[in-house]
């Protein structure tokens, strides 16, 4: 097979922009691409290390369904049930769960992400939301 011509089914973790505003609350956006079309969610959050997880794996999901919305042809629901950021040897593992439906299919997901240093906590969310959520992407945009 031509790797030129093979086409990738899976969006990518573009950018993540993390802001902390004067009130000391924060915003992340976080910029997905595919096939050189942008898809962006930004999401508001507390300015603790579970907050800002939470809502990276939030703006996350958000660019996603608004790629699916382009990209499939049927409506996806899928929601953050909980992440966690895990110390594990002498690194972080950020772990997500999500749960959605496509039609009359039920989704229960598990996607993880490495990452050395506690800084890189909120692109490793996404990452881990990326690898469950790609799964069912890669499906329907196969449809």
């Amino acid at each position: 097979m031509d790797t030129a011509s093979a086409v990738r089914t899976r969006l990518r973790f573009d950018s993540l922009e993390h802001v902390t505003t004067p009130d000391g609350s924060g915003r992340v956006s976080v910029r997905l691409e595919w096939s050189g079309e942008f898809f962006e969610g930004t999401v508001s959050c507390l300015e603790t290390q579970q907050g800002v997880l939470k809502a990276a794996s939030q703006a996350t999901l958000a660019a996603t369904l608004s790629s699916m919305a382009v990209l499939a042809s049927d409506q996806v629901h899928l929601e953050v049930v909980g992440v966690k950021a895990v110390r594990a040897f002498d690194g972080w593992v950020v772990v997500t769960r999500i749960n959605g439906s496509a039609a009359s299919d039920q989704y229960r997901l598990l996607g993880c992400a490495p990452c050395e240093r506690e800084e890189d906590l909120p692109g490793a969310a996404v990452k881990a939301v990326l690898n469950a959520s790609n799964r069912v992407m890669q499906q329907r945009v196969a449809r």
